[in-house]
């Protein structure tokens, strides 16, 4: 029964659950807070959230990354996932505090923009996950 229990295959289940979680928290977890916590506090309560949800992330892009490099044949996998790792403590290290930092100034437009930019980023990350998720499964 564990023959089938391979190196590919628990990268595969790390990039499931990162694809899984992604989704989670983008469309049910996010829309939760907004919808049943006053703005405000969901805002804060967010702030103190992201951080931890893109360091995470990027956690579970690099370890299916590491696996990978034992099996010499995915190092587009490899690079892709250590890209998505990358851009996730970007997000982490840069995109969240100038987000923050623009809301709490009141600077509305220049958090819009970040905003913007941290969706379209998100967006890239899940497509590219979605992408390995299939590549892996071949």
């Amino acid at each position: 029964m564990l023959e089938y229990f391979t190196l590919h295959v628990l990268a595969l289940i790390f990039v499931a659950a990162q694809f899984g979680g992604m989704a989670f928290f983008a469309f049910l977890f996010t829309p939760l807070v907004f919808k049943f916590v006053a703005r405000d506090d969901a805002a804060k309560f967010l702030r103190q959230v992201f951080p931890v949800y893109h360091r995470v992330m990027a956690g579970m892009a690099i370890i299916p990354a590491l696996i990978l490099v034992a099996g010499h044949a995915y190092m587009v996998e490899v690079v892709s996932l250590l890209s998505v790792a990358a851009v996730f403590l970007f997000a982490a290290q840069v995109l969240v505090p100038m987000a923050n930092s623009a809301r709490e100034t009141g600077d509305q437009a220049k958090f819009s923009r970040i905003h913007r930019v941290t969706v379209i980023l998100h967006t890239i990350q899940f497509i590219v996950l979605f992408v390995m998720f299939i590549r892996l499964t071949q």
